[in-house]
């Protein structure tokens, strides 16, 4: 188990260390009631000769000071594409954040990415640096509260190392807390024994949290939690709940299942070690999460204005986005979108909600500055994948689809849950004025499993013996933050079981299946290959004409692919549980296999959760084979391409659980010797 590194400061220095500490604080509120530029302040004599001393022993250990502690804080917004705010040609107003990438000691990343393609992924690799796959979060976790479900998602179950561990390890006096979507499993301590895993903030080594399980309403958050809030709740132009998943509502018979999303934090005296919010969120959700970290604040500097992690997970702008009534009136009269913008209903929330994220984002900037803690923050803000709304066949939106879906990826191809850059290219800010001099945009290559890196490389810490031989995926930007440029890299990502893969090296990236893809020349087992220096937009196949990188990069993508599936296996040695609560891992390898006992029918979830995976083949021998090698795949159906029942149904379907049903398709059910249990998975 991971724990904090033992204080070896000594009596006199605890003493020593305590004084300067108050000395600071004092200095640092006198500064703040006279608003000058004063540079130092002392009281007495006694008070100056503690600074030397201290000093002195700082000098001798190596070790920093309370008030030298850099803080770190991550702000990730939810299904945002890489055009939408203003400062990159987004319809919205962003006047904070616009503002914000033009101040001292800000970077703007215009090639900056999430980690996955869809929301639980991104959140695992900020958190573990590291490609999520390899900490067996293969897709996302649906449930709304663990009051309405048994939370099933075994994230990182060996306790892969966190950025609340690296600070741990640092320094006794860091407290870490995360804020708003977590998406990453169960707050229950105990959900172990209800079925499930405990996977809180708290699990991963944070000290608290105030956070939601998983999606939830940008606006009247917990509205359905309680009767008599339900007649407050908006629904913006969804005009009903919706996105609402579990039971039976705590709240009662009489309001909808699935549908009470309420904010948790840690309380080891009552049951299940979590207490939930007892008060009616008001209206602008993300406003409640600014105005929780400004008071969280508050107390870091009250208490000796000791450095702080936090991660501020908004949910703007995911599935339901609603707007407030006041700034969707704002758009219409075109103070924060364009005038005559003849914007549907949707497009109303979508903004209005992206306005107030961006008035959230300059709360928490002020917050920050209020406190003094703006200097000395490393501040990390993005998104956790493209913006929604799939565009098939081919990844490409034509303009009729925004007024449904209208999240921007500017000129990029795909959207969220696409292998394209739209699925993953992202709005990307760094500022940390202490280091960063100046401001600039830079295309250089930075994704959200580099936080951890970073933090571990400004505070000199190390992963635990047990893990350092461990894959790591990110890398310290550091040197990017100085003033220099960061090495041409490579990067995957994985979707769909791992069937879904885009790897970039430099300016090259290889797509080999994604989301939107409908049509054959796009689907996995068909190589793209794309110049991005020259078509950012991947429109242009060039794998013909570059037939030694296209080998490289296959080459490339095939040791990276085995490399986590080796991680799945022997590092974080994941049980036989995607996180839908199905049971299949990664999609194996192909082979063809006539051990099958086929029936003709189809195949419909069985008793309990189901998991599928789509896959090609191109008989039912090799779908059939593709089922044996797919650790938990128990039944396959071949549809063949002239049976399919749907264009985007591939033609191989893998599932964890079935019940047969009639039909006119070729269902092969796995002997059970010829099946990959979990003992055989895990052991590797």
């Amino acid at each position: 188990m991971l724990a904090p590194r033992p204080d070896s400061r000594t009596a006199l220095g605890q003493r020593v260390l305590s004084r300067v500490s108050l000395w600071s604080v004092q200095c640092h509120q006198l500064r703040r009631k006279i608003r000058s530029k004063v540079a130092s302040c002392t009281t007495d004599f006694s008070e100056m000769a503690a600074v030397i001393t201290v000093v002195g022993l700082a000098a001798v250990s190596g070790a920093k000071t309370t008030t030298e502690l850099p803080s770190f804080l991550f702000l990730l917004g939810d299904d945002i594409g890489w055009a939408d705010f203003s400062y990159n040609g987004g319809n919205a107003s962003s006047p904070n954040i616009d503002a914000w990438t033009k101040a001292d000691g800000t970077i703007t990343l215009m090639d900056f990415h999430s980690g996955g393609t869809v929301c639980s992924p991104t959140r695992a690799s900020v958190l573990t640096g590291r490609t999520p796959f390899r900490d067996c979060v293969f897709g996302v976790y649906g449930c709304s509260d663990m009051t309405e479900c048994v939370p099933n998602f075994p994230f990182a179950p060996q306790r892969t190392f966190t950025i609340a561990d690296a600070v741990r390890e640092a320094s006794p006096d860091y407290f870490s807390m995360h804020y708003g979507k977590w998406h990453l499993g169960s707050f229950y301590n105990d959900s172990v024994d209800l079925g499930g895993f405990a996977s809180s903030p708290v699990t991963h080594g944070f000290d608290d949290f105030n956070s939601t399980v998983e999606v939830a309403p940008t606006a009247t958050t917990n509205c359905q939690c309680r009767t008599d809030w339900d007649s407050q709740c908006l629904f913006g132009h969804y005009h009903k709940p919706t996105h609402c998943g579990g039971g039976p509502n705590p709240g009662g018979p009489s309001l909808p299942e699935g549908c009470c999303f309420n904010y948790w934090w840690r309380n080891d005296s009552v049951e299940h070690a979590v207490s939930n919010l007892t008060s009616f969120v008001p209206q602008d959700d993300s406003k409640y999460l600014a105005d929780s970290f400004t008071r969280f604040l508050e107390r870091r500097d009250t208490d000796g204005h000791k450095p702080f992690l936090a991660q501020i997970s908004f949910h703007n702008c995911h599935i339901p986005f609603i707007g407030t009534n006041s700034t969707r009136e704002q758009c219409v009269q075109g103070e924060i979108c364009p005038k005559d913008g003849g914007f549907s209903d949707t497009q109303l929330d979508f903004y209005a909600c992206l306005n107030e994220l961006d008035s959230s984002v300059g709360l928490v900037l002020t917050a920050l500055e209020k406190f003094g803690y703006r200097e000395n923050t490393m501040i990390w803000f993005t998104t956790d994948n493209g913006p929604e709304v799939n565009c098939p066949p081919e990844g490409i939106c034509s303009p009729s689809h925004f007024s449904g879906g209208p999240g921007s990826a500017g000129p990029l191809r795909g959207r969220k849950r696409d292998t394209w850059e739209g699925g993953h290219r992202v709005p990307g800010i760094i500022s940390w004025p202490a280091i960063i001099k100046g401001s600039r945009k830079v295309w250089d290559t930075v994704i959200t499993h580099d936080f951890l890196p970073t933090i571990m490389d400004v505070l000199k810490v190390e992963r635990p013996k047990s893990q350092q031989a461990w894959a790591l995926d990110g890398i310290s930007v550091m040197p990017l933050l100085r003033g220099n440029s960061l090495l041409n890299r490579c990067t995957g990502h994985l979707y769909n079981n791992g069937d879904n893969k885009g790897y970039r090296c430099g300016k090259w990236k290889l797509v080999n299946g994604s989301k939107s893809c409908a049509n054959d020349d796009c689907k996995a087992g068909n190589y793209l290959l794309y110049d991005l220096s020259t078509d950012l937009g991947e429109r242009t196949n060039v794998a013909a004409q570059n037939p030694e990188i296209l080998q490289s990069m296959i080459t490339n993508l095939t040791e990276w692919y085995a490399s986590v599936q080796h991680s799945i296996q022997n590092e974080s040695m994941c049980p036989g549980n995607s996180p839908s609560g199905g049971g299949m891992g990664p999609l194996g390898p192909p082979g063809n296999s006539s051990a099958c006992t086929w029936v003709t029918g189809r195949l419909n979830g069985g008793g309990g959760p189901s998991n599928f995976i789509q896959a090609n083949a191109t008989s039912k021998e090799e779908c059939c084979g593709l089922c044996a090698n797919t650790h938990g795949c128990v039944a396959s159906v071949y549809y063949g391409s002239k049976l399919a029942p749907s264009p985007t149904l591939q033609a191989c379907n893998l599932r964890d659980n079935y019940r047969m049903a009639e039909g006119k398709y070729l269902v092969c059910v796995q002997p059970k010797a010829n099946r990959l249990d979990k003992t055989t998975y895990s052991s590797g």
